[in-house]
């Protein structure tokens, strides 16, 4: 999950964001209706006995319609969309991955998006990994994994999950959807960050290919959020974080290409045209700390066999 590094105090003032120098939108037109910088109200999201009162009156969506939803348009930007966004630097090193990292970046509308695009050699050796190291640290276990290896993220607490997925419309299997809220630690004396998160995560039927795609949630109200769901925010701020991932096998099984795309904001009194210049690092830098954490844990196993 990369977000800025926080630099100022927080405050009780309204965000400085609308402070910052306006830009010119690049690409105006867009029709996400869920990769965008806007929370998902519980009464949007497929049925839960969680959400019970908030969904209460209410149509909410049944659960394959919104994953067939939500995966298509996730897909349908990363193959329209990203191809629209604009190359920053080519080749950036982030070790101890010997791949080399693609950095672009996006204004939509509003919305600030950054995305990287890396290939690296399909195999359990220094420096990569291979598909299924791929696919155990990016899909399975997503956001404890993401935990895991990112220093600064200090919980990935679950606040629902959806069972009894299985396959979805699309070509779609193993498919999960679940509610977390990423709390992220920022040096004293700023507060922390926490980020709801709507996860789903897939991998293709026919092919080497998986997804994740993280859309803000709203859990005001919702009792198994520990740290948006109250009046209280457990001394945290609460930011908002957007991201779509894609991971597949390329080049006729030599190459796993790994590209992701994300806009954030961590609220506060933080300025979005400061926190553009950390998005950036960040986005780079979370290749090379997953590269070290598969590394270790691969060692690890070979320790313990």
């Amino acid at each position: 999950m990369a977000t800025a590094d926080t630099t100022r105090p927080d405050s009780s003032e309204p965000s400085a964001a609308a402070a910052a120098p306006a830009t010119t939108p690049t690409n105006p037109a867009t029709t996400q209706k869920y990769i965008r910088m806007h929370a998902l109200h519980p009464s949007h999201l497929p049925s839960h006995p969680t959400l019970a009162r908030h969904q209460q009156n209410q149509s909410p969506p049944s659960l394959p319609d919104f994953l067939t939803a939500l995966l298509s348009e996730a897909t349908a930007f990363l193959s329209t969309t990203l191809p629209t966004f604009h190359l920053k630097s080519r080749l950036k090193p982030s070790p101890p991955s010997t791949a080399r990292v693609d950095l672009f970046s996006c204004q939509r509308q509003n919305e600030t998006w950054f995305a990287r695009t890396s290939i690296h050699v399909n195999a359990a050796e220094a420096g990569t990994a291979s598909w299924a190291e791929f696919d155990a640290g990016l899909r399975e276990r997503h956001s404890e994994n993401e935990r895991d290896y990112t220093p600064g993220v200090k919980e990935a607490a679950a606040v629902l999950r959806w069972e009894g997925l299985g396959e979805v419309e699309g070509g779609w299997r193993d498919v999960g959807l679940e509610v977390r809220e990423m709390v992220h630690h920022i040096p004293s004396p700023l507060k922390d960050r926490v980020f709801p998160v709507l996860v789903a995560t897939a991998r293709r039927k026919e092919k080497d290919e998986l997804l994740v795609v993280q859309v803000p949630v709203n859990l005001r109200g919702v009792e198994t959020a520990k740290y948006t769901g109250g009046s209280g925010s457990g001394g945290t701020v609460t930011g908002m974080y957007c991201s779509i991932e894609r991971a597949e096998v390329v080049e006729g099984g030599e190459k796993v290409r790994w590209e992701m795309a994300t806009a954030s904001d961590a609220k506060g009194a933080l300025p979005m045209w400061a926190q553009k210049l950390g998005v950036p690092g960040a986005v780079v830098k979370d290749v090379g700390l997953f590269i070290d954490w598969t590394g270790k844990r691969r060692e690890g196993s070979k320790g313990g066999s």
